[in-house]
Parts: C-alpha cells; structure tokens; sequence
C-alpha cells in the first residue's frame, strides 16, 4: 500500500510503508507530518496512522532520552561514527547481488534434485519431458526457502553474498510471511520459471525496483533486506562452486543429457557418433 506525505506544503509521493518506517526511524520524517493512504478519509499525523504510531512512539521516546545528553556541556563534541556496513546506504540492496544470490540458489537445488533423482534409479528423462516436473520442483524448493529464510534469515546463495531478509524492525520474518515472500518472488519475479514470462518479470522487477526503491515482494509487507559488503574472494568462491556444481552435475546426468540431445537433435547427434567412432584405433 502507498502512502503520500506532505513536506514542505508540498504532496510527496507515493512512497511504501517500509521506506516511510526507515525515513521516521531517520529523523526524516517526523511525527507530525500528516499522511494519506488509501482508505482514508483526511490527511493524518503520522503518529495517529496505525501503520506508523509504533515506530512514532519509539522514535519520540528515543528522542527524549537523548535530549538531556545532547544538551549536556561536558560532553565532548563527536562526530557520528559510521553506520555499520549492513545498514549503510551504499550497499542497500544491489539488484546484481541478489540476482545473483537467488540464481545460485535455483541451479544449486536444481541440480541437487536431478542428481539424486538420477542416483535412485528414477525415469529421470520422463519425468523431465513431464510439463509438471519443473514445477513441483520448484514448489519444493519454495518450503525449503521460506524454512531458511525463517530460521536462518539466508540461504546459501545469500549467505554467499551477504545478504539477509529480515523485518523493518530487524527480527526474522514469521513462516507465513517466509513462505508468502517465496510465493511472491516465484510468481512476480520468476514468472513461474515459464521460458516467456521470466524474462518479461525480471525486466519489470528491474524497472521496479528502480523506480520505487523496494522489490514488488518486499515493499508492501515491510521485509527489510540488507547487504553487507563482501570481499572480491566472495565472488572468486561463487564462480568456484558454481563452476564444481556444473562439472558434477554434468557427469552425473550426462547419460540423460546425451538421450535427450539425441532426440532432440538426431542429425546433429549423428555426426557427432561418426567423429567419435572414426577417432577410435
């Protein structure tokens, strides 16, 4: 839901819940700004807002507590320290590294998942050419996420990369929120893996998030995803295990693999048995 704010005697906006939470928490925003959304019937202090008045109430509090310490002349005069990197501005939610995060984690899972259906015997080539295959697949992997996410506020690809979904007020998201996050980035942001609906939701979330500052699956619900920075090892790592995930992926499926080109491409496959046969003594 979008909220509007008047600054300056001027209407601002529309912004997300959870922007306008961090802007308050900032000092940005203040209290008695009035706000709107929709549903209501006049402008409102945001302090009288239901969806600010915890955060206006901690904010006021926080503010009276330090008063007397700001105003005491022995103190010396400091300068703020520096934010830690989590929560440093500059490297809040870079689209790359969680593209990236999140495809580490799809081909890990995937790949996981076909080499253990190929090691239990199961008709893997069937089941591949099975239009419902990819997407029990994936709804597997939708619990095993939302579980990680609940538990650890992580998955592997985003533990790899420094990122961590949590709530606006740094606590870890419920399973219910977990899972509905999942389900969101699936159908807004992955186009249920559909080879035409993909590539036209990535474009959009792209856009998305450029514009509006949050992802479509985490502004409205206030999930707060923070990225700390990383050193150039981390990337040389995940090329590295990308790399090894591939090489043993590819030995153990490529019987399968050889099958379907063979039927995919009887031509090509052909003369590819020539060459090898007419390199053999």
């Amino acid at each position: 839901m979008k909220v509007w704010i008047i600054i300056d005697g001027e209407k601002a906006g529309p912004f997300e819940i959870s922007h306008v939470v961090r802007e308050i928490e900032a000092g940005h925003f203040t209290p008695e700004m009035h706000g709107w959304m929709e549903g209501m019937r006049e402008w409102q202090p945001l302090a009288s807002m239901p969806s600010f008045a915890e955060v206006c109430a901690e904010k006021k509090e926080l503010d009276e507590h330090l008063e007397p310490l700001e105003n005491d002349p022995f103190l010396e005069k400091q300068n703020p320290p520096a934010l830690p990197p989590e929560m440093d501005p500059a490297v809040r939610s870079p689209l790359l590294r969680r593209f990236f995060a999140r495809w580490f984690d799809l081909f890990l899972w995937s790949s996981l998942y076909l080499c253990a259906m190929q090691l239990s015997g199961a008709p893997l080539k069937q089941m591949m050419m099975n239009f419902w295959f990819n997407y029990l697949m994936m709804i597997v992997w939708l619990l095993i996420e939302a579980s990680m996410i609940h538990v650890w506020g992580t998955t592997p690809g985003k533990a790899l990369l420094g990122v961590r979904v949590m709530t606006i007020h740094g606590d870890r998201l419920s399973v219910g929120a977990s899972l509905l996050r999942a389900v969101r980035v699936y159908l807004m942001g992955m186009g249920m893996s559909h080879p035409v609906l993909m590539p036209l939701c990535h474009g959009f979330s792209w856009w998305f998030v450029r514009k509006h500052g949050a992802a479509l699956w985490d502004g409205s619900p206030g999930f707060h995803v923070t990225i700390k920075r990383i050193r150039a090892s981390r990337w040389f790592l995940y090329l590295l295990l990308v790399f090894t995930i591939m090489n043993i992926s590819g030995l153990v499926l490529e019987p399968v693999s050889r099958e379907l080109f063979r039927e995919m491409f009887p031509e090509q496959s052909q003369w590819l048995e020539n060459a090898e046969h007419a390199q053999k003594p």
